[in-house]
């Protein structure tokens, strides 16, 4: 017999974006019931209902077994100043989907992990780990075309999730069978998504599964490592010499990454001096590029197939419907569309006997 989590109901009421005392005041009971019923001391049986219409999540949804990521074990790309709320909202989500992929992948099989883990300590800078990765994922010199084919190609998922927040750029994480997942706000720039994937590899090669020194800066190495995959140092050297706002705005088409990190990269390859980066900076704030850069030099948005390509396996090949794979993930119908949808797959079937 299936037994209640009480874990569950906290990530469906972070979720939604519930303080207890918010939802206690939804169901009508009282804040001291729903806290004894969170913390697993008091039999939650007659307030089931309640809680599933309330927090429109299926009863079968607080049945469910899993194990959470937490904050502290992992990296986010986020601005400092985040309301914990926000964050509990955001994590919570990320946990639903993490249990949801560790479900479908018992039945669907996915192209192995291809990523080398790399010490910054013994193998070299973030930056020779890029130029590393180029080599082993066999990227041709020039731009990074389309970034997040790369990275699915090599096993590793990359879901679009709504955080709520614009503060919040993206996190990665390894399931508990060892699949590399790495979050992305939806809501981003097509650069900022580039930028923010890049970034999250990085972590995953870098810092994930080693013993990282405290005094070691993992943020900046990580942005290193995305800037020199995305843009190569010795490709993009003749053209960072002399720069101006025009130049930045055709490197930035040609790149597809933002000005202002080809900015920030002149002036990490000591290319730009200090007067003229402040000068263009000031630029930047006058024209409103350091919130928006402008519209015509927007880039694609990349969108990620191999989510929705396990999903197609399920529906053409083992006839399930979205109904049904809704009702697998103990999910009602439009949150199983928000967090995913279906493609043509590829993928290899597991028949289980």
């Amino acid at each position: 017999m299936l037994k209640f989590n009480p874990e569950m109901l906290t990530l469906a009421r972070e979720a939604r974006g519930y303080s207890q005392e918010e939802l206690a005041g939804l169901m009508r009971v009282s804040q001291g019931t729903l806290s004894k019923i969170e913390n697993g001391n008091l039999d939650p049986q007659e307030y089931l209902e309640n809680l599933s219409d309330t927090l429109d999540f299926p009863i079968g949804f607080f049945m469910r077994d899993g194990r959470q990521f937490k904050t502290n074990a992992y990296f986010y790309r986020k601005k400092i100043r985040i309301p914990r709320k926000e964050i509990s909202k955001a994590e919570a989500l990320m946990n639903i989907i993490k249990f949801n992929v560790e479900k479908l992948l018992k039945s669907v099989e996915v192209p192995a992990e291809k990523l080398p883990k790399w010490e910054v300590s013994k193998n070299g800078s973030p930056s020779e780990y890029a130029k590393y990765l180029r080599e082993y994922w066999r990227i041709p010199k020039g731009r990074v075309d389309n970034l997040t084919k790369i990275v699915e190609d090599n096993g590793i998922i990359v879901i679009h999730v709504d955080f709520g927040s614009s503060d919040l750029d993206g996190l990665s994480l390894y399931t508990d069978d060892n699949q590399a997942i790495v979050f992305l706000n939806k809501n981003m720039s097509g650069d900022r998504i580039r930028l923010t994937l890049a970034h999250e590899v990085g972590h995953l090669g870098m810092h994930f599964a080693q013993v990282v020194d405290l005094e070691r800066d993992v943020e900046k190495e990580a942005y290193e490592f995305a800037s020199e995959l995305l843009v190569p140092s010795n490709e993009i050297l003749p053209h960072l010499s002399s720069v101006n706002l025009g130049k930045l705005a055709d490197l930035k088409r040609y790149w597809k990454v933002s000005m202002s990190s080809l900015l920030v990269k002149a002036k990490r390859l000591n290319l730009i001096k200090e007067n003229s980066y402040r000068y263009l900076w000031t630029q930047f704030r006058k024209n409103g590029y350091h919130i928006q850069e402008p519209p015509e030099l927007n880039v694609p948005i990349e969108k990620p197939t191999l989510i929705k390509e396990i999903l197609d396996a399920f529906i053409n090949d083992l006839d399930y419907t979205k109904s049904d794979l809704a009702i697998l993930l103990n999910l009602n119908l439009p949150d199983f569309e928000n967090f995913f949808y279906e493609t043509r797959s590829r993928l290899k079937v597991i028949r289980l006997r």
